[in-house]
């Protein structure tokens, strides 16, 4: 195998090793480093992916025969508020590898199992989006656009979790990689092509709701490019799609117009949430317009941001890059709209990263096309071919380079920046809550009335630890019913030091050790201070700014 052809496979891997580093929610004696704690969704998604995994090892593919699908998908047992792939996902990494994970040996599930199912992901879709390249364009490009994605911090800090973002994330670039390879000529994609693409499609909307934010960019692009000639392809690509998320899904087949009614409107029509935005609370429906496209530049690591520039500087977008950037703009938009909910930070239109990433990598793929980077192996050789027989040779051969498809000291130093610098801001067990340059870091995202962290995740092994055994614990916000319950079940070291959560009225008569979890959004603003008298045990911070606290109120 030729250097060049494992670049993908090199970035899915330290994809993989970078993402599943840092997953220890909790665990008793574990070597691993502690990651981010147990988050709100993750306790739902892992119980549906464990018992549709169960199920899948059960039947086999009779899962879609009709008498098995009405008993496996129709139970009570069903949580049908999403589609069944990602959590399908989280459930068999969880189901294949809660054997080799120690630590977890008392609690319901093993979280950490599960959150390898969301490495597993990220690593897929690098090597997915950088085969792509290294295929659409050259090396160069392939290794910045790897580069790119490993030093992006909200991919990175979100593929540590049991949630679905990051299997979305796989799936929408899987989706769109066949529309920017075959969807961008001078004619109209061919019936094949057409057939392949809507099943990738419906594969997508398997996965989540977002898999309904790519067709107004497909029909956008199609008719501008093709026309009339359009028509058939989009019609096709529609209903091979539809047909895939209807037939993979078996809780919509006994009435299927009502079931999906039923499920586009619970994605929409659920219990308010809060942003903190500015410095000011807003519901999720009367969020400003702006909101998705200043948190999406807020959140870009400066590389990314100087890639980027580069990119625009450079402009003569190409077909591709232009198909991209309206799959970027479209999650964008669709959030924009006034009374769209939003939410929890970049995490609802997530899938524009990996096409930011790739349009970085553009702006500084010329870099290093200049020092002998761009230039294909299969071009190189069939130049030396040509020569060879040309000419005989009357000089020595200069002796090559060690490294490879590095070529020089100076393409190394490049590539080694892009790979180091990031590591400080991946390689911390909050990193979907780092803010970029354009923020000026947390500190400054603090200043500018940003919110200090959507997910509770700074409630990690490292934190419980500090916690007094025994102790019963105070806890301010709350969001949902379940997530004290959850805490107490699936980490282990809550369990072992018998810690017990108690949802804090604001009353003041209950007195004792109170946790405050800094998401502005809920946290009272008296509370955002200790209390006079209060005494504080601990504290968890990233960028000098507070995630949550443990103070002493006797």
């Amino acid at each position: 195998m030729q250097t060049t052809h494992r670049i993908p496979l090199i970035f899915g891997i330290a994809a993989l090793l970078i993402s599943g580093s840092l997953v220890n929610h909790g665990l008793m004696n574990s070597p691993l480093p502690a990651g981010p704690g147990l988050t709100l969704d993750e306790s739902f998604n892992i119980d549906q992916g464990v018992y549709l995994a169960r199920a899948l090892a059960q039947h086999g593919p009779l899962l879609l025969a009709p008498s098995v699908a009405q008993e496996v998908f129709q139970s009570e047992k069903v949580l049908p508020d999403h589609p069944p792939l990602g959590r399908l996902l989280l459930g068999v990494a969880h189901e294949s590898t809660a054997w080799l994970i120690p630590g977890s040996e008392n609690t319901l599930y093993n979280v950490v199992a599960a959150r390898l199912g969301s490495c597993f992901a990220l690593a897929l879709m690098v090597a997915v989006l950088t085969s792509f390249v290294q295929r659409r364009y050259d090396r160069a490009t392939a290794i910045a656009t790897g580069l790119m994605l490993l030093g992006l911090p909200p991919l990175i800090g979100h593929a540590r979790l049991a949630a679905l973002e990051t299997a979305t994330n796989l799936a929408w670039v899987a989706a769109i990689v066949p529309l920017l390879s075959w969807w961008t000529g001078s004619r109209p994609p061919g019936a094949l092509r057409v057939f392949v693409s809507g099943l990738l499609w419906g594969l997508l909307l398997l996965t989540k709701v977002q898999g309904i934010l790519l067709p107004p960019a497909v029909v956008i692009w199609s008719l501008l490019r093709f026309r009339h000639r359009a028509i058939w392809p989009l019609l096709f690509w529609g209903l091979c799609g539809c047909a895939v998320f209807m037939i993979g899904w078996p809780w919509t087949w006994s009435d299927p117009v009502d079931r999906v009614l039923q499920y586009l409107g619970r994605t929409t029509e659920r219990s308010t949430l809060y942003c903190w935005y500015s410095g000011q609370r807003f519901e999720d429906r009367l969020v400003p317009w702006h909101y998705p496209t200043v948190m999406l530049l807020l959140s870009l690591p400066a590389w990314t941001v100087v890639g980027l520039g580069l990119r625009l500087w450079r402009r003569g977008f190409d077909a591709a890059e232009q198909l991209m950037l309206l799959t970027i703009a479209m999650p964008l938009c669709v959030f924009s709209v006034p009374g769209v909910p939003v939410y929890d930070g970049t995490r609802l239109f997530l899938v524009c990263f990996p096409g930011i990433a790739f349009l970085a990598a553009r702006g500084i793929s010329p870099l290093l096309s200049a020092l002998n980077l761009s230039a294909s192996v299969g071009a190189r050789t069939t130049r030396a071919a040509a020569n060879a027989q040309e000419q005989p040779r009357t000089t020595p051969r200069r002796q090559e380079s060690g490294f490879g498809i590095f070529g020089n000291w100076r393409s190394i130093l490049i590539v080694l920046c892009l790979g180091i610098l990031p590591l400080p801001w991946t390689l911390q067990p909050f990193a979907m809550n780092q803010y970029g340059l354009l923020a000026g870091g947390n500190r400054g995202a603090a200043w500018l009335g940003m919110e200090a962290g959507y997910w509770s995740d700074a409630l990690n092994g490292d934190f419980w630890k500090t916690v007094p055994e025994g102790a019963t614990v105070y806890v301010a916000p709350v969001c949902h019913q379940f997530q004290l319950p959850d805490i107490e079940m699936l980490v282990p070291v809550v369990q072992q030091r018998g810690i017990r959560l108690i949802a804090w009225d604001y009353d003041p008569s209950q007195r004792g050790l109170l946790l405050l979890i800094h998401r502005l959004a809920d946290l009272r603003p008296n509370l955002r201070e200790d209390p006079t008298g209060s005494e504080r045990i601990s504290e968890v911070q990233m960028g000098g700014v507070t995630l949550v606290r443990l103070i002493r109120t006797d």
